[in-house]
């Protein structure tokens, strides 16, 4: 048998850590490259346990996949595949090509070019611009956050009564929390001082 390379050696015996201290599943996203370190780490887009979605959204998936169509459907369908597979909260690691964090997981259900920040979103850019205001959102909109050097951002999925009180949201959280389906009141978001904004390409 010819003589493996070192860094086959390497990717052998790592395998085998893996293997032995998970299991096989354990080390499936590894082996598939789907959680690799991210290239750009992410500018103070930090979530807070404090954010823990109390709410409920009102909505069930279907209604909201079917209040949209073309690019917003396919956007909230995105979204919700991380949920589903509950990907882990990160600053550091990317999945599926985009970062972990909240705004990593907003560029995702965009299909953004790359993995912005709230910096880049706040500030007009992220492929994306501000609406005039909440009323003007549509699913697959976005909310996003920005003071003090820290930022969040969560995707809009409609809103949660007739009386436009809350809206249904789906958000990478923090690390304490990931993924998140659940509602937020229009008081609590102006509060901290989300905007509305709008991906170009919608």
């Amino acid at each position: 048998m010819a003589e493996l390379s070192r860094s086959a050696r390497i990717s052998c015996i790592l395998g085998f850590v893996c293997f032995a201290a998970l299991g096989p599943l354990g080390c499936a996203s590894a082996a598939q490259g789907e959680d690799e370190t991210a290239t750009t780490g992410d500018d103070g887009d930090t979530g807070s346990s404090a954010d823990e979605l109390t709410l409920a959204c009102n909505l069930s998936r279907s209604t909201i996949l079917n209040s949209v169509s073309g690019g917003r459907r396919t956007a909230i369908q995105r979204g919700f595949s991380w949920f589903d597979a509950n990907v882990p909260y990160s600053q550091s690691r990317s999945y599926q090509g985009y970062r972990t964090d909240c705004s990593g997981f907003v560029s995702m259900c965009w299909e953004l070019g790359r993995s912005y920040t709230t910096l880049d979103f706040v500030g007009g850019g992220g492929e994306s611009g501000k609406l005039a205001s909440y009323e003007s959102m549509i699913p697959g909109d976005a909310l996003v956050r920005r003071s003090n050097g820290a930022g969040h951002i969560v995707m809009f999925l409609g809103w949660n009564d007739r009386a436009h009180s809350s809206a249904c949201v789906l958000e990478q959280s923090s690390t304490a929390l990931d993924m998140e389906f659940g509602a937020r009141t229009v008081s609590s978001l102006q509060g901290s001082g989300y905007k509305a904004i709008r991906a170009d390409k919608f």
